[in-house]
């Protein structure tokens, strides 16, 4: 069964988080009718779940549903009943909630060496709002991510000493969820997240670095009136 979860003082805005036992919803493999019909049994509302392909490309959605299945890893609206879906193993689904917009991110190490994330800011400011919250969904803890000394140093460089950790066997880690904080921390933004790693919970998530599964699982956000 999936969770859904709502922050305290925005009930509008809602959030919903697959799990294993709600199927895979790894776009490049499933039947776009089975996606669907996937999608439908989480949230019975259009989605939107772009080609994700670890880089700074952006849609607007005007239309519930506009734009599912184009190339882009960050997704915005301001638009109610529209639900922005980003597509998960390990890399963070991370959330930017507006006065009245929506902003979604597909956050891997690459995206956040990158600047994804000031590209959501940057979307979210070109539609006349500002972030006055944020959430992260599950994704891989430093507990389960050995990392190269070489992108580690390049992390380390951006993020400071915070994105440097120790993995449950003493290796080398990349902290994502220190550089993700660092981020909202730097934009006096509240941050919320689920604090739950993809690699440790093999009963409710699919993990590509630890278990090797090509299966993804799905975090979807979307505004009531």
């Amino acid at each position: 069964m999936p969770a859904i979860i709502q922050l305290p003082g925005i009930p509008s805005v809602n959030f919903v988080v697959s799990h294993r036992s709600d199927g895979d919803f790894n776009s490049d493999v499933v039947d776009r009718e089975l996606l669907n019909s996937r999608r439908q049994e989480l949230v019975a509302l259009p989605w939107t779940q772009l080609n994700e392909v670890h880089g700074l490309d952006s849609q607007w959605v005007d239309t519930p549903g506009s734009h599912d299945g184009e190339t882009g890893d960050v997704i915005g609206t301001d638009v109610n009943n529209a639900v922005l879906g980003i597509w998960v193993g390990d890399c963070a689904p991370v959330f930017l909630i507006g006065e009245h917009s929506l902003v979604a991110v597909h956050a891997g190490w690459k995206g956040l060496r990158d600047g994804v994330l000031a590209q959501a800011h940057a979307l979210m400011r070109t539609h006349n709002d500002v972030a006055v919250h944020g959430f992260v969904g599950p994704h891989i803890g430093r507990c389960c991510y050995e990392f190269s000394e070489s992108d580690l140093r390049v992390m380390a460089d951006l993020f400071g000493s915070i994105a440097r950790g120790v993995d449950q066997f003493g290796r080398p880690a990349l902290n994502v969820a220190a550089c993700i904080r660092s981020f909202f921390t730097s934009h006096d933004i509240p941050l919320t997240e689920v604090g739950e790693c993809t690699g440790c919970r093999a009963e409710q998530y699919f993990s590509h670095r630890v278990r090797g599964e090509q299966e993804r699982q799905i975090v979807g956000v979307w505004r009531t009136t």
